[in-house]
């Protein structure tokens, strides 16, 4: 019986003691796996940070476009709305001088027919006369 205590508790001595040497280098194992992990995740945030630093340059450029887009499309705009605006003058001055033209018409006829209408209350006096 001393036997098989003595086997039994060598027995349980050696798992004890391969328990606690097992215990002993998982821990530093563990501690390097953990070690690991921290500059895993440094180095996930440093990407990610690298990413986001990206995607904002690619969104500025982006916005680059757009506004560079923009600057084309009102200079088109612009031009187009001045060079309605010139016809539109230019018209104006045309119909000005035939305003004009139609004017100068206006005044040679009344002046001819002031003449005419002296010309008539000559006669109509000296035919009355």
């Amino acid at each position: 019986m001393k036997e098989v205590i003595l086997n039994v508790s060598a027995f349980i001595a050696t798992i004890g003691s391969t328990g606690y040497f097992t215990f002993l280098f998982t821990r530093a194992k563990n501690r390097q796996d953990v070690e690991k992990l921290k500059i895993e995740i440094v180095q996930a945030q440093k990407a990610a940070i690298s990413t986001e630093i990206d995607n904002d340059i690619k969104l500025s450029g982006h916005y680059k476009e757009i506004l560079d887009d923009l600057k084309q499309r009102y200079e088109y705009r612009y031009k187009e709305f001045e060079d309605i605006l010139n016809r539109k003058i230019s018209m104006l001055e045309e119909e000005l001088k035939l305003k004009d033209r139609k004017i100068r018409l206006q005044q040679l006829e009344i002046t001819q027919l002031k003449k005419e209408n002296q010309q008539l209350r000559s006669h109509a006096i000296n035919s009355s006369t």
